[in-house]
Protein backbone atom coordinates (compact mmCIF):
# COMPACT_ATOMS: atom_id res chain seq x y z
CA UNK A 1 0.00 0.00 0.00
CA UNK A 2 1.42 3.37 -0.96
CA UNK A 3 2.10 6.05 1.65
CA UNK A 4 -0.63 8.28 0.19
CA UNK A 5 -3.16 5.46 0.30
CA UNK A 6 -2.20 4.63 3.88
CA UNK A 7 -2.70 8.25 4.90
CA UNK A 8 -6.06 8.38 3.17
CA UNK A 9 -7.16 5.17 4.89
CA UNK A 10 -6.04 6.50 8.27
CA UNK A 11 -7.94 9.74 7.67
CA UNK A 12 -11.13 7.84 6.89
CA UNK A 13 -10.63 5.73 10.01
CA UNK A 14 -10.16 8.79 12.26
CA UNK A 15 -13.21 10.49 10.80
CA UNK A 16 -15.28 7.38 11.45
CA UNK A 17 -13.91 7.12 14.98
CA UNK A 18 -14.67 10.77 15.77
CA UNK A 19 -18.19 10.28 14.46
CA UNK A 20 -18.61 7.26 16.70
CA UNK A 21 -17.56 9.13 19.85
CA UNK A 22 -19.69 12.14 18.96
CA UNK A 23 -22.67 9.84 18.49
CA UNK A 24 -21.93 8.07 21.77
CA UNK A 25 -21.79 11.38 23.65
CA UNK A 26 -25.10 12.51 22.17
CA UNK A 27 -26.67 9.16 22.97
CA UNK A 28 -25.56 9.63 26.58
CA UNK A 29 -27.29 13.00 26.94
CA UNK A 30 -30.34 11.86 25.01
CA UNK A 31 -30.94 9.04 27.49
CA UNK A 32 -31.00 11.33 30.54
CA UNK A 33 -33.47 13.81 32.04
CA UNK A 34 -31.26 16.58 30.65
CA UNK A 35 -32.76 15.71 27.30
CA UNK A 36 -35.56 18.23 27.63
CA UNK A 37 -36.51 18.05 23.96
CA UNK A 38 -39.46 16.32 22.34
CA UNK A 39 -37.32 13.18 22.04
CA UNK A 40 -37.03 12.74 25.84
CA UNK A 41 -37.18 9.06 26.69
CA UNK A 42 -36.68 8.63 30.44
CA UNK A 43 -39.62 6.79 31.96
CA UNK A 44 -41.68 9.05 34.17
CA UNK A 45 -39.97 12.26 33.06
CA UNK A 46 -42.35 15.14 33.72
CA UNK A 47 -40.30 18.18 32.65
CA UNK A 48 -39.65 18.61 28.93
CA UNK A 49 -40.49 20.76 25.92
CA UNK A 50 -43.56 20.05 23.85
CA UNK A 51 -42.10 21.62 20.70
CA UNK A 52 -38.28 21.91 20.91
CA UNK A 53 -36.55 19.14 18.96
CA UNK A 54 -32.96 20.21 19.71
CA UNK A 55 -31.31 18.55 22.70
CA UNK A 56 -28.17 20.62 23.27
CA UNK A 57 -29.72 24.08 22.91
CA UNK A 58 -30.94 24.13 26.52
CA UNK A 59 -27.30 24.60 27.57
CA UNK A 60 -25.15 25.22 24.48
CA UNK A 61 -25.11 27.14 21.21
CA UNK A 62 -22.53 27.18 18.40
CA UNK A 63 -23.08 30.91 17.80
CA UNK A 64 -23.72 33.99 19.96
CA UNK A 65 -22.74 32.16 23.14
CA UNK A 66 -22.40 33.83 26.54
CA UNK A 67 -18.75 34.89 26.77
CA UNK A 68 -16.74 33.17 29.47
CA UNK A 69 -13.45 31.34 29.03
CA UNK A 70 -14.51 28.55 31.43
CA UNK A 71 -17.92 28.06 29.86
CA UNK A 72 -18.21 25.94 26.72
CA UNK A 73 -20.44 27.85 24.27
CA UNK A 74 -22.94 28.48 27.06
CA UNK A 75 -26.48 29.38 26.00
CA UNK A 76 -28.64 29.45 29.12
CA UNK A 77 -29.46 32.69 30.92
CA UNK A 78 -27.49 32.96 34.16
CA UNK A 79 -29.23 33.52 37.49
CA UNK A 80 -29.34 37.04 38.93
CA UNK A 81 -29.44 35.84 42.56
CA UNK A 82 -27.18 38.17 44.57
CA UNK A 83 -26.21 35.75 47.31
CA UNK A 84 -26.56 32.02 47.96
CA UNK A 85 -24.50 31.86 51.13
CA UNK A 86 -21.87 29.16 51.70
CA UNK A 87 -21.70 26.03 53.82
CA UNK A 88 -19.76 26.60 57.04
CA UNK A 89 -18.24 24.15 59.50
CA UNK A 90 -15.62 24.53 62.26
CA UNK A 91 -13.87 21.42 60.93
CA UNK A 92 -13.61 22.61 57.32
CA UNK A 93 -10.28 23.93 56.09
CA UNK A 94 -11.48 24.91 52.63
CA UNK A 95 -12.75 28.42 51.93
CA UNK A 96 -15.85 28.40 49.69
CA UNK A 97 -16.51 31.55 47.68
CA UNK A 98 -19.96 33.08 47.23
CA UNK A 99 -21.55 32.14 43.90
CA UNK A 100 -24.16 34.89 43.81
CA UNK A 101 -23.95 38.25 42.08
CA UNK A 102 -21.86 37.03 39.16
CA UNK A 103 -21.62 38.31 35.61
CA UNK A 104 -20.97 36.18 32.52
CA UNK A 105 -17.26 36.97 32.82
CA UNK A 106 -17.05 35.97 36.50
CA UNK A 107 -19.43 32.98 36.57
CA UNK A 108 -18.00 29.72 37.88
CA UNK A 109 -18.91 26.28 36.58
CA UNK A 110 -21.46 25.88 39.38
CA UNK A 111 -23.31 28.98 38.18
CA UNK A 112 -24.17 27.07 35.03
CA UNK A 113 -25.98 24.42 37.06
CA UNK A 114 -27.69 27.05 39.19
CA UNK A 115 -29.01 28.85 36.12
CA UNK A 116 -31.70 26.15 36.11
CA UNK A 117 -31.41 24.51 39.51
CA UNK A 118 -31.87 27.54 41.76
CA UNK A 119 -35.42 27.74 40.38
CA UNK A 120 -35.31 31.44 39.45
CA UNK A 121 -34.65 31.24 35.70
CA UNK A 122 -36.92 29.61 33.15
CA UNK A 123 -35.49 26.45 31.61
CA UNK A 124 -36.33 27.81 28.16
CA UNK A 125 -34.53 31.14 28.72
CA UNK A 126 -31.78 31.14 26.09
CA UNK A 127 -29.15 33.63 25.00
CA UNK A 128 -29.57 32.43 21.41
CA UNK A 129 -32.89 30.91 20.40
CA UNK A 130 -33.05 27.95 18.05
CA UNK A 131 -33.23 28.85 14.36
CA UNK A 132 -35.02 25.58 13.71
CA UNK A 133 -37.54 25.89 16.56
CA UNK A 134 -37.54 29.49 17.87
CA UNK A 135 -40.36 28.70 20.31
CA UNK A 136 -39.64 26.39 23.25
CA UNK A 137 -42.69 25.58 25.35
CA UNK A 138 -42.07 23.75 28.63
CA UNK A 139 -44.29 21.11 30.22
CA UNK A 140 -44.26 20.28 33.94
CA UNK A 141 -42.92 23.67 35.06
CA UNK A 142 -44.28 26.87 36.57
CA UNK A 143 -43.51 29.76 34.27
CA UNK A 144 -40.85 27.56 32.71
CA UNK A 145 -38.99 27.27 36.04
CA UNK A 146 -38.24 24.10 37.98
CA UNK A 147 -41.02 23.25 40.42
CA UNK A 148 -40.35 22.68 44.10
CA UNK A 149 -38.56 19.39 44.61
CA UNK A 150 -35.16 17.76 44.96
CA UNK A 151 -33.86 19.25 41.71
CA UNK A 152 -34.76 22.80 42.77
CA UNK A 153 -31.95 23.77 45.16
CA UNK A 154 -33.37 27.23 45.81
CA UNK A 155 -31.16 30.23 46.55
CA UNK A 156 -29.83 29.07 49.94
CA UNK A 157 -26.80 26.79 49.62
CA UNK A 158 -25.78 26.91 53.29
CA UNK A 159 -27.03 23.35 53.83
CA UNK A 160 -25.48 21.87 50.67
CA UNK A 161 -22.02 20.42 50.06
CA UNK A 162 -19.56 23.33 49.73
CA UNK A 163 -18.44 24.26 46.23
CA UNK A 164 -16.34 26.95 44.58
CA UNK A 165 -13.27 26.45 46.76
CA UNK A 166 -9.68 25.52 45.94
CA UNK A 167 -8.82 21.86 46.50
CA UNK A 168 -5.08 21.27 46.25
CA UNK A 169 -2.23 19.53 48.07
CA UNK A 170 -2.03 22.35 50.62
CA UNK A 171 -5.69 21.87 51.58
CA UNK A 172 -5.32 18.07 51.75
CA UNK A 173 -2.29 18.47 54.00
CA UNK A 174 -3.93 21.04 56.25
CA UNK A 175 -7.09 18.97 56.62
CA UNK A 176 -5.36 15.65 57.15
CA UNK A 177 -8.34 13.57 56.03
CA UNK A 178 -8.65 14.53 52.38
CA UNK A 179 -7.31 12.59 49.43
CA UNK A 180 -4.43 14.42 47.79
CA UNK A 181 -5.41 15.47 44.24
CA UNK A 182 -3.83 13.45 41.45
CA UNK A 183 -2.32 16.68 40.16
CA UNK A 184 -1.65 19.47 42.66
CA UNK A 185 -2.37 22.00 39.91
CA UNK A 186 -5.96 20.79 39.95
CA UNK A 187 -6.49 18.62 36.88
CA UNK A 188 -8.44 15.88 38.58
CA UNK A 189 -9.26 13.48 41.41
CA UNK A 190 -9.80 9.74 41.75
CA UNK A 191 -12.79 7.83 40.34
CA UNK A 192 -13.37 10.32 37.57
CA UNK A 193 -14.12 13.30 39.81
CA UNK A 194 -12.93 16.62 38.39
CA UNK A 195 -11.69 20.01 39.48
CA UNK A 196 -12.36 23.22 37.59
CA UNK A 197 -9.47 25.66 37.61
CA UNK A 198 -8.35 23.81 40.73
CA UNK A 199 -11.72 24.23 42.45
CA UNK A 200 -14.54 21.94 43.56
CA UNK A 201 -17.71 22.73 41.65
CA UNK A 202 -21.09 21.02 41.23
CA UNK A 203 -19.72 19.25 38.15
CA UNK A 204 -16.87 17.80 40.20
CA UNK A 205 -19.27 15.12 41.40
CA UNK A 206 -22.00 15.42 38.75
CA UNK A 207 -21.63 14.82 35.01
CA UNK A 208 -24.49 16.65 33.25
CA UNK A 209 -24.10 14.50 30.13
CA UNK A 210 -24.64 11.04 31.56
CA UNK A 211 -26.63 9.47 34.36
CA UNK A 212 -25.27 5.93 34.31
CA UNK A 213 -24.73 6.08 38.09
CA UNK A 214 -28.02 7.86 38.75
CA UNK A 215 -28.46 11.51 39.73
CA UNK A 216 -25.81 12.37 37.12
CA UNK A 217 -23.09 11.20 39.52
CA UNK A 218 -19.57 10.59 38.19
CA UNK A 219 -19.13 7.49 40.31
CA UNK A 220 -21.31 5.18 42.37
CA UNK A 221 -22.66 5.97 45.82
CA UNK A 222 -22.51 2.26 46.80
CA UNK A 223 -20.09 1.87 49.67
CA UNK A 224 -19.81 5.67 49.74
CA UNK A 225 -17.41 5.43 46.81
CA UNK A 226 -18.25 8.98 45.75
CA UNK A 227 -17.53 10.43 49.20
CA UNK A 228 -14.34 8.41 49.64
CA UNK A 229 -12.99 9.77 46.35
CA UNK A 230 -12.12 12.92 48.32
CA UNK A 231 -12.57 12.08 51.98
CA UNK A 232 -10.04 9.67 53.47
CA UNK A 233 -11.86 8.35 56.52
Amino acid sequence: MTTMLKRASMGIFLLALSGFFAGAALAGVAATKHNLSTSHSVTGQTIYSSDQTEICIFCHTPHDAIKNNSITLWNHTLSAVATYGVYQSPTMNGTPTELGGVTPSTAAASNLCLSCHDGTVAINSFNNASNLNPTTTMVGTTGGMLPTGSTNLGNDLTNDHPVNFTYDTSLATADGSLVNPIDASGSGLTNGLKLYSGKVQCASCHDPHTSAQGAFLRTAMAGSQLCLSCHSK
